[in-house]
């Protein structure tokens, strides 16, 4: 049963006891009994109605790229079912979404999201700190230029300074021997 349609069944009673009470249709309980009886319901709506919806849990990109596929794959059905069996046919035996899937806590996280709605996790990034490179205008930083070359700059938030681990990945070996500091 949906808040809504417990919301419906409340009013539907707090209508029915408001009327016995004016009418004096209170059968075996008195009409005292009936404005407890009234005053309880409005109490219950009122608790309803502070009821926190489903909160939208936290997924990682690549759990939503799942979830929108199945939905086109399907027609944009929102069957939770069938989104976990494409999920199931389409993840990998092997490499970390197929960690992910097959951990219990995840599996959950999975439901909750087709459930009830998600937001996309924000992608960690890091800055690459080149050692001993410290000029007079600060520590100086891996910064990447518009034609993809590597340069070195202090941190200015205007240049592209900060990478993801895939980004990071795909740059040369000796990048990889850096320290990483987290944005």
């Amino acid at each position: 049963m949906t808040k809504e349609e417990v919301l419906e069944k409340l009013e539907e009673e707090r209508e029915s006891a408001k009327s016995k009470i004016l009418y004096g249709q209170a059968r075996n309980l008195s009409v005292k009994s009936y404005g407890w009886y009234f005053n309880g319901v409005n109490y219950a709506i009122d608790l309803v109605e502070k009821l926190d919806e489903p909160k939208k849990v936290v997924i990682p990109q690549f759990v939503a790229d799942w979830i929108e596929k199945a939905k086109v794959y399907y027609g944009d059905e929102i069957d939770p079912l069938r989104i976990i069996d494409w999920v199931d046919d389409h993840v990998s035996s092997i490499g970390p979404h197929y960690e992910w899937m097959y951990n219990i806590d995840n599996q959950k996280l999975l439901l909750n999201a087709i459930a009830n709605g998600y937001e996309v996790e924000k992608e960690k990034k890091y800055r690459v700190k080149l050692p001993g490179m410290i000029g007079s205008n600060g520590q100086q930083y891996i910064s990447k230029s518009m034609d993809d070359k590597l340069f070195a700059c202090a941190y200015r938030d205007y240049l592209e300074q900060e990478f993801t681990k895939e980004e990071l990945e795909k740059f040369p070996n000796w990048v990889q021997q850096l320290e990483f500091e987290e944005d």
